[in-house]
This record gives C-alpha cells, structure tokens and sequence, in this order.
C-alpha cells in the first residue's frame, strides 16, 4: 500500500479580512486560526491577547544507522506518491473533531474540504497555503515556502541537512519521526507516524510553539489518482486562480 501525507507550517499570516460580530464569533475565529496555525506548525502568540507559554526548541537527534535506513524508507515512500485523494479526521487541542476531503498533487499543492458544518477550506496552490472560512467572511494566506509542510511537498522528498529531525521511535509495528525546521525550530514540530511492517502512513500529529496539538489521521485513500488542477486553484476555477495570482 503507498502512503499519503500533509501537515502544515507556516512562520505568519500574510493578509487577513475578518469581520467579528460577537464574543461567540471571535472564539470561533480563534479556533478556527488555531486550527491553520496548528496545521501550519506554527505560534499563535500574534493572535492571542494573553502571555503565552512557550514549549522548548527541539535539538537534532543523533542518528544511528538504522534511523537512517528507516528515513531513506520513508523517503523513497513518499516519493513513489504524486497525487492522492481520500478522507481526513482531525483532532484538535481541545478535543473537538473535524473530518473532511484531501487532495494532494506533488510538488505543493494540496486541498482540504472539510464535512459541514465546518464551513472552512484550506487549499494550497504551489506558492500560498489560503484558508477560506465562509461564516466569518476571512481568508487568510500563508507562504508555502515558509512552512514545514514544504519539505513534504517538494518535488522530491528527501531527509538531508535542510530538514530538522529531532528523533526517530520505534514501537510494535509502530514508526514515528518527529520533523521540524532548522531555521526556526521554537515554531513546533510535525510527528509522521507510520505503521512498519509494511511502512504505511497512518498520519500525523502538529506540535506548536505553545505544546499544544492538532492530530490527522488518514482514511480511504486513493493513490496516484488523476486530479483536476482546478482543485488547487482558491475558488474551484480558473478564474478564481487567475484572480488569486493577480492579486500577489
């Protein structure tokens, strides 16, 4: 069975236009950041109006021979992938639950469709990671290149000096790699776990600047399937992703 992936990072918000009726709305309007943010790897400390606490930067693990024979594993498994498709259950750090649509299109594209009534969509489109959420009238974008989801996008993946690797773990049948990027290593860390044995990738869990966590686990899924590129355009057509590129 080949695998699958996303888990999101980003270093900042670039644009933003949310209008905020209520208390109610402005939580839900954090959350739902929250959610990008987390997705992203990325601090929410920007949007948050009291002092945060902030979890220890990783350190890069010493690797043994058999980290390293398990990494080229995962590489090479990932790179057997060019498109997906399938479903997606995420759990945030309070505990609530969200499920949904992915697809995915190497190098950097994806798209999540979550179920009603979550009225959120996440694309990327090569260049910027936009989350559309329909109720409270905001998008917000975000720059592919800026975050550690990249290094899973790219067109072929690879564990070398430009990927931060904190530790590898093994357990009963069980494979995880904590992830997280060099350059800005307070941001959060991305877990990949695999089942071992045959290597199969069952998700993903996000640690932000905070401690706090965001888990995906994965379903139903369809490798290497033809997709529209419409899918990875923000606004489900050419002329919305005309629009977008205009507007860069």
């Amino acid at each position: 069975m080949l695998p699958t992936f996303p888990a999101i990072a980003a270093q900042g918000l670039l644009a933003q236009d949310t209008v905020v009726q209520s208390q109610d709305s402005q939580d839900r309007a954090l959350s739902r950041r929250r959610f990008l943010l987390a997705m992203a790897v990325t601090a929410a400390a920007a949007q948050l109006t009291l002092p945060v606490a902030y979890a220890a930067a990783p350190a890069s693990a010493q690797l043994t021979q058999q980290d390293r024979q398990d990494l080229q594993r995962i590489a090479g498994y990932f790179n057997s992938v060019r498109t997906m498709k399938g479903r997606f259950l995420q759990v945030g750090p309070d505990g609530n639950a969200a499920e949904g649509q992915i697809f995915l299109s190497r190098p950097g594209r994806f798209r999540f469709e979550f179920d009603p009534p979550v009225p959120m969509l996440i694309v990327s489109d090569g260049a910027y990671i936009i989350m559309e959420d329909r109720e409270l009238r905001s998008v917000e974008r975000i720059p592919l290149g800026a975050t550690p989801l990249d290094m899973l996008l790219r067109d072929e993946v690879k564990f070398d000096d430009s990927v931060g690797i904190a530790k590898v773990e093994r357990g009963a049948a069980i494979l995880r790699v904590t992830l997280f990027e060099p350059s800005r290593p307070k941001e959060g860390t991305l877990t990949l776990v695999f089942g071992d044995r045959p290597l199969e990738f069952a998700g993903w869990t996000v640690t932000d600047a905070q401690g706090k966590t965001t888990s995906i686990s994965l379903s139903q899924i369809d490798f290497n399937p033809e997709l529209s590129s419409r899918l990875f355009s923000y606004g489900d057509g050419p002329s919305q992703g005309r629009e977008l590129r205009r507007r860069r």
